[in-house]
């Protein structure tokens, strides 16, 4: 026998208006100009603000007039033409060797293998393999070997290795010969895991090499490059962080603005409203335009909305964090969630969320991403609370202050730290040094 039921749910159901603006909240100021152009190109009730009408709001402010006479300079600047591709680079070179035309298809072919750091990250069987299936040319992996050796003759040195020991001893081997070098080159050649894990004790075994003889190895082996077609990579686009918040010195005191120069002014069409106010017997057209128009108005509005949120949010955030903010110093910062701010400002915490997420802000000592600041709270043993972010500081001192040929492990760190009155379990301590991209004690041995 069915059973019949009554069951309430609470269900909030967003207003277009509100799902419109959630997701405008969300977006960074680089993306931003691209959502406004999409709705430009969709709705032809709405249009860009003219350059003019920019101006006249801006006859008050002078900050905004440097920046925008700062753009036009910078607009003004010629693009530089696109440099030499490392695959040009190296075809010219290979035209100038003695190589019948089969070995440059294939020489061809193999540059074309190569990734943007220069190394062919395929074995000579696949590359074999494929030479076959799209070029029809049969060969063994044993008849590329020498045109690969062709290859690597070239320069920069160290380009087409198969992997990084190759393009060290490469680099080594085209170098003048000198008892480091040779040195570094049988390092290389037959301790290459020992190297990697800087177990300096076995290479003095091994190689009967002194502590300054292998210093010395491993001075010429950092001089190389591990990347030697990234000087190359032209077509790689510079990627340059746009802040969304600039916090600037007004005599004492801190202020936040919103980096509005690359954002795109948009407005309700005035021609569209006054083509709806003077339709009279077309109803269908006049319910377009009505549809068109509070679309438009519902966009603008929506903009004008985030940024008193974006403004109100960073507002509270400077408030909280003003000592931290005048300074630089990680160790003011306090510790901040989400949920802290969310109260504060009398908003949702998702929303802070949005707003913190994937923004970038501008300060006197850098610029970095707002969602860095927010950290738990650790507790001291007298009862205050600090941001962990000031332990990670501590631990990053530590680091840099010993001694780095017998640097702490994670266990010396975790009793170095109680010293400053933090106690913190080792694994919490190897935590924040991952964190931090700080690498294990014996990987920061140095000789």
């Amino acid at each position: 026998m069915n059973k019949q039921r009554l069951k309430q749910k609470l269900k909030t159901n967003l207003t277009p208006q509100q799902i419109q603006f959630l997701s405008l909240l969300q977006l960074p100021i680089g993306i931003l100009d691209k959502r406004i152009e999409e709705e430009l190109e969709e709705n032809p009730a709405i249009e860009e603000v003219e350059e003019e009408e920019v101006a006249l709001d801006w006859s008050e402010n002078t900050s905004q007039k440097r920046d925008y006479n700062k753009q036009s300079e910078l607009a003004s600047i010629p693009i530089k033409e696109a440099e030499q591709s490392l695959s040009e680079h190296l075809l010219n070179q290979l035209f100038l060797t003695e190589t019948n035309d089969k070995e440059l298809e294939i020489a061809q072919f193999i540059i074309g293998c190569l990734d943007d750091s220069g190394f062919l990250n395929r074995s000579l069987y696949e590359v074999s393999d494929d030479l076959l299936l799209r070029l029809n040319i049969n060969v063994s992996e044993y008849e590329l070997l020498p045109i690969l050796k062709l290859i690597q003759s070239l320069e920069p040195k160290g380009v087409a290795a198969r992997d990084m020991q190759e393009c060290l001893l490469l680099q080594l081997k085209a170098k003048t010969k000198t008892k480091e070098v040779d040195d570094a080159i049988e390092l290389l050649t037959s301790n290459y895991s020992a190297f990697s894990n800087k177990n300096f004790e076995k290479l003095m075994s091994q190689l009967a090499l002194s502590k300054q003889e292998l210093s010395m190895a491993y001075h010429e082996i950092e001089k190389l490059n591990p990347k030697p077609g990234g000087a190359f990579n032209s077509n790689d686009t510079p990627n340059y962080l746009i802040p969304d918040f600039i916090i600037e010195e007004n005599g004492d005191e801190l202020v936040v603005k919103l980096n509005t120069e690359t954002k795109k002014k948009v407005k309700t069409s005035a021609y569209y409203k006054n083509m709806y106010d003077q339709l009279q017997n077309d109803d269908e057209a006049k319910l377009f335009l009505a549809q068109q128009i509070e679309s438009a108005e519902w966009f603008t509005q929506a903009l004008k909305e985030r940024e008193n949120t974006l403004l109100k949010t960073m507002n509270c955030i400077l408030s909280l964090q003003s000592e931290y903010f005048k300074t630089g110093d990680e160790k003011l910062l306090k510790p901040m969630k989400l949920f802290d701010i969310a109260q504060k400002v009398n908003l949702d915490i998702s929303t802070i969320s949005r707003v913190s997420n994937q923004k970038y802000v501008e300060t006197t000592f850098g610029t970095f991403l707002l969602k860095e600041l927010f950290s738990e709270a650790y507790h001291k043993e007298d009862g205050s609370t600090v941001s962990n972010k000031v332990v990670k500081s501590y631990l990053k001192d530590i680091i840099e202050r010993e001694d780095n040929s017998n640097p702490y492990n994670d266990e010396e760190l975790a009793e170095k730290l109680a010293q400053n009155n933090f106690h913190i379990a080792r694994r919490t301590v190897a935590k924040y040094r991952e964190q931090l991209g700080i690498p294990i004690a014996k990987l920061r041995r140095s000789i």
